[in-house]
């Protein structure tokens, strides 16, 4: 940020520019914590260093998200942190982290702290993050129905949040009822991908509708565990053929001899 001193001693205006530093954390080095962590957004997460001598006092800084014990200072944005001032043996914070409204993109934070003993503080410790949202796969097309032997819809889409790459397992029932194998899709890399269906379907049915079937088993995003399957099944309805029948005639018509 740029700050402006005037002298007396000179007409001049003089302006200095200055690090951009926490105005409660001292100094600009930091030790930059590596790998940075990932999160789900909205998590809440406790964070402490070791404990040291009874009364040293410890200083933090949270960018996008909301501290336990309650800042002193700041609006939790990069330009604005939120600051926890000096405090003695404060060496364990909890911070809830932010949440959005993007699917399948992070958004960042950070927090740091320094310690202060005896009239000398340490380094800034620095950790940054990634916050993700949930992982889940939806699929997004209603239950859909059709007379025998009609084109299907072609594609069946399914919706995910998390943080990408994507795997999806799923089956699929047939109209006669058999379950085929489980069928994987992977490293899917946007947020939707497709499951094709059959051109058409035919009912072998002669008086009762038959359903195909889709069914999500399982889905993961980039880390481990297993995602939430939150609508995971799709359905067609396949109406019997109908059958007019014959046309009988009244009087009936003539018999040849």
């Amino acid at each position: 940020m740029n700050r402006c001193i005037t002298f007396l001693s000179v007409s001049a205006l003089v302006c200095f520019t200055f690090l951009n530093v926490s105005a409660q954390l001292i100094g600009s080095t930091a030790n930059v914590q590596t790998p940075l962590q990932d999160i789900r957004k909205g998590s809440i997460v406790q964070y402490s260093i070791p404990a040291g001598s009874a009364g040293e006092q410890y200083s933090w800084e949270i960018t996008g998200g909301t501290p336990t014990p309650a800042a002193s200072s700041g609006s939790g944005s990069a330009a604005d942190p939120y600051i926890i001032n000096f405090s003695a043996d404060l060496t364990s914070i909890t911070v809830q982290w932010n949440t959005d409204a993007s699917t399948i993109t992070g958004i960042t934070g950070r927090i740091r702290v320094q310690k202060k003993t005896g009239g000398c503080v340490s380094l800034i410790q620095s950790l940054d993050l990634n916050a993700w949202s949930n992982p889940t796969a939806a699929i997004s097309d209603a239950d859909y129905e059709m007379c025998s032997g009609d084109a299907t819809p072609g594609i069946v889409t399914v919706q995910f949040t998390g943080s990408p790459n994507f795997d999806l397992k799923y089956t699929v029932k047939d109209l006669d009822g058999t379950i085929g194998a489980e069928q994987t899709i992977t490293s899917v890399t946007g947020a939707s991908t497709t499951i094709p269906l059959p051109s058409n379907l035919i009912n072998t049915s002669t008086t009762s509708d038959q359903t195909y079937e889709i069914t999500i088993t399982q889905m993961n995003d980039a880390f481990q565990g297993d995602g939430l399957i939150a609508d995971g099944t799709f359905k067609i309805t396949v109406h019997a053929a109908i059958n007019t029948g014959a046309i009988v005639a009244s009087p009936a018509s003539l018999q040849h001899r």
